[in-house]
């Protein structure tokens, strides 16, 4: 699992439906982002909103899905 976020790869550790935690976190502002998935060379990406952006001092990232 990965975040593709303005040109950055960022491993994520946790997906949860409303958090992301990640394994590298760097601090960026509120944004789109996208969510890629690949299990079994089987890959699905969906687009995400960052509300607060991502914060380096806070564990969680919380995302909401794009419609």
């Amino acid at each position: 699992m990965e975040l593709r976020l303005n040109g950055h790869i960022l491993p994520i550790a946790e997906l949860g439906p409303n958090f992301l935690v990640l394994r590298t976190p760097i601090d960026h502002p509120a944004g789109d982002a996208e969510i890629s998935l690949s299990i079994d060379g089987e890959e699905e990406c969906w687009p995400v909103w960052l509300a607060d952006g991502i914060i380096l001092e806070k564990r969680e990232t919380k995302i909401s899905r794009c419609p």
